[in-house]
């Protein structure tokens, strides 16, 4: 079962930084852990913690977003778990493989802040 914490795995400070400024300017005071890493938020869920919903980064050191999503997928961690990704990447590929790993949103970087807040009042817990 999921609790309402929110799961933002960004490795870029500044980003992560814009993201919970807007969350909290709007409300969503949900509990945030921050990984800079998809292996950290791997082992994470391995553990048991299951959040409402993940701020899902594409480009990471080491494991990328999509990396994060295939093992995710096959280790059946993300059961009432909500994906979204936020990333640079604009190619329609990149959308449609994020759906195909068990995304339910994908948003480009720098994303509009009401879609965004929208999204995530929309997904999370």
């Amino acid at each position: 079962m999921s609790d309402n914490t929110i799961f933002i795995i960004e490795d870029y400070d500044i980003d992560y930084e814009i993201i919970k400024k807007e969350m909290e300017e709007n409300g969503i005071l949900n509990e945030i852990k921050r990984f800079k890493t998809a292996e950290k938020a791997v082992e994470k869920l391995e553990k048991g913690e299951k959040p409402s919903i993940i701020l899902l980064d594409i480009m990471l050191p080491k494991m990328d977003g999509f990396g994060f999503l295939k093992i995710a997928k096959e280790k059946d961690l993300l059961d009432g778990v909500r994906v979204i990704v936020l990333t640079k990447k604009e190619e329609d590929k990149n959308r449609i493989d994020s759906f195909k790993l068990g995304a339910v949103g994908y948003m480009n970087k720098p994303f509009d802040i009401y879609d965004f807040i929208s999204i995530v009042r929309s997904n999370a817990k």
